[in-house]
Parts: C-alpha cells; sequence; structure tokens
C-alpha cells in the first residue's frame, strides 16, 4: 500500500514540477495581481448607490393618534468614491431616522404635518461620511397626519363580495366589531356614515370561513380598532321531494276541476337551514278555468305559480296530467 501511495506522489509532483504547471502558476500570479490592480482602481472612481433608511416616530403624546403615518422607510440615493461606499455598506449599520413630533407639533386638534427634506437628508448624512454626498430621496415628501382624540363610532359596512360554490350558499356574515371609532377631521367626519372596509373578493366558498378585514385608507383618517374579523357562514344545498296537489282556481260553482293523478311530487334544492320548514303547504300547482278554456288538449302542462325562499331547481313529476271539469254534485242535486 506504501509503495502504490508513493508512486502517487510522484506522479503528482513531476505534473507541478512540470514545464506546462510553471507557465500555469505564473500566468494564475499575473492574473490576480492584474485583478487586484483592476480593483483598486474601480473602487478609487466615484459610484452612486441607493441604501434604505428606517424612519421612526418619536414623543408622541398619549392623546394623540397618527391618522397617516410616515413611511416605514425612506430610500436615498448617496455619491462617494467606491472605497468610501464599500465600507460604508458592508460595516456601518443603518440607524433609523428619529422624526421628534414635539418638533413639529402645531397645537391644533387636527392637522397635516410636512417634515422638511432638509431636516432628514441633516440627520441622514449623521450616518454618512465626510465626502459622501445625498443625490436623491424616495419619497421625496415626508408628510403625517394626526388627530387629538376627535373621532366617532361609527357602524362597519363591508364592501365587496362574497359568494359561496354552486354546492353551497352564504347563510350570513358576521363581523368581531360591527362598529369601530374613526378619528378624522371634523370636516371629514361628518361626511361619514360608515366604516367602509377594502374591497373584498372570495368565491366558492364551500365552508365557513374567516377573514381579516381593514378598513378603506383615506389621508388623515384612522380607525380603532384598525382591523376586523368577518366570518362567512356557509350552508349546503340539499334535495327533497314532496307531494304537492293539483288544485283549480276561479272555477265556476256548478263545476269542479278532477286530474289524473291528484298530486304531482315536486322535486327540488333548498338551503339545508330551511329543509325542515318547507313543506307541501309551501307549493301551489294550481290551474285556472280561464288557462283550461283556452287549451286546446284533454292534457294540462304543470307549472308552479311561485317558490318558497331558499328553493331553487324544483321539477314536477309528472310534468302533464289528464284532466275533467265536472259538474258540481251539489249543483246537480239542486237542479
Amino acid at each position: 500500500m506504501g509503495y502504490g501511495f508513493a508512486k502517487v506522489w510522484v506522479r503528482i509532483r513531476n505534473i507541478f514540477l512540470s514545464k506546462k504547471s510553471h507557465d500555469v502558476f505564473v500566468f494564475l500570479f499575473f492574473f490576480v495581481v492584474s485583478a487586484v490592480f483592476w480593483l483598486l482602481q474601480t473602487l478609487n472612481e466615484t459610484f452612486e448607490t441607493e441604501i434604505s433608511v428606517p424612519l421612526e416616530m418619536k414623543n408622541v403624546p398619549e392623546n394623540v393618534h397618527i391618522t397617516t403615518g410616515l413611511p416605514q422607510q425612506i430610500h436615498v440615493t448617496i455619491r462617494d468614491r467606491g472605497t468610501t461606499l464599500f465600507r460604508f455598506i458592508r460595516y456601518t449599520v443603518h440607524n433609523a431616522i428619529e422624526v421628534d413630533f414635539s418638533k413639529y407639533d402645531t397645537g391644533l386638534t387636527n392637522a397635516r404635518v410636512q417634515v422638511p427634506v432638509a431636516d432628514v437628508q441633516q440627520m441622514i448624512q449623521k450616518q454618512l461620511g465626510v465626502t459622501s454626498h445625498i443625490n436623491a430621496m424616495r419619497p421625496d415628501t415626508l408628510e403625517y397626519y394626526y388627530n387629538r382624540g376627535v373621532g366617532r363610532r361609527l357602524p362597519v359596512k363591508v364592501c365587496g363580495s362574497v359568494s359561496a360554490s354552486p354546492q353551497n350558499y352564504i347563510q350570513t356574515i358576521s363581523l368581531s366589531e360591527d362598529s369601530v371609532t374613526v378619528y378624522a377631521p371634523n370636516a371629514v367626519l361628518d361626511t361619514m356614515q360608515y366604516a367602509y372596509t377594502q374591497e373584498l373578493s372570495l368565491s366558492g366558498l364551500n365552508e365557513n370561513a374567516v377573514h381579516k378585514v381593514t378598513f378603506r385608507k383615506m389621508k388623515g383618517v384612522a380607525y380603532e380598532p384598525a382591523t376586523v374579523q368577518m366570518t362567512a357562514y356557509v350552508g349546503y344545498y340539499a334535495e327533497k321531494t314532496l307531494e304537492v296537489p293539483v288544485i283549480g282556481l276561479n272555477f265556476p260553482a256548478d263545476k269542479v276541476l278532477r286530474t289524473f293523478p291528484s298530486k304531482a311530487k315536486v322535486t327540488f334544492r333548498v338551503e339545508s337551514g330551511r329543509y325542515q320548514r318547507i313543506t307541501a303547504d309551501n307549493f301551489v300547482l294550481a290551474i285556472t278555468y280561464e288557462e283550461l278554456l283556452q287549451n286546446p288538449s284533454d292534457k294540462y302542462r304543470l307549472h308552479l305559480k311561485s317558490l318558497p325562499d331558499g328553493v331553487t331547481n324544483a321539477r314536477i313529476t309528472p310534468q302533464e296530467v289528464d284532466y275533467l271539469i265536472e259538474m258540481s254534485e251539489v249543483e246537480g242535486e239542486i237542479q
């Protein structure tokens, strides 16, 4: 085994000491030196880069509601030498820029405050190198709205659509909060009747669904709580069959209607919550005297005059019945 290892070692050594390997190592050495030199030259040039800086507010009084806040972060484009930018991005921790509420407090009940861009840039510049220059900032306008407890309780109105699968139906929709407190300027509150949610689009539901909904965004308007829980209760359709008598309407007192058969089966789809409540009394299979006078056949095609709530896809068996118009027995005895 030792002899085999020695042979392998000799072959590896011969490869590294060969003329071809020597030329490869020389080439790699000068390639690495050139790459390092090029990198140093490149980093010494001026570049632009974009960084994200967190943004926070401090010293907000307890009785103040920030109805529309500042963005969570801003994007700043800075210009400097490549080496400086590399050190800044690699080693510097970007501390959050803190906007002092008390500095811009106007003392009003409701106000819109626009933070001067120069103030924000000055706070960012403290984190940058002396040679770094701020070229741009997004967003270029920083503003927030606040409210000192001026609010009103308004009912929640769900916007959008909530629908079930073809085999199901929406029984009811409930909210964890049927009303919320809305904070806004008086001029805005006076025009608001409801706290409208964001547009919902839920379809194809086949079981109860719980969804957290937020409210329609408006500048200077805040909601408490900021979200509510909506529950859509889903029911299912069931099929049911009932025997419904065929009756005559508007017949003269001396005439009576006989149909064969006297009853027909009505098969229908009904909401599960109404299954037990729907009976034969909820359906009307009626034939009017006027219809029979205009009917050219001795058969009559049955149809329902109306459907109860929650019932769909009603089918009648048989669809046609034979009929006779007979003299009333009471009238026959009188004659």
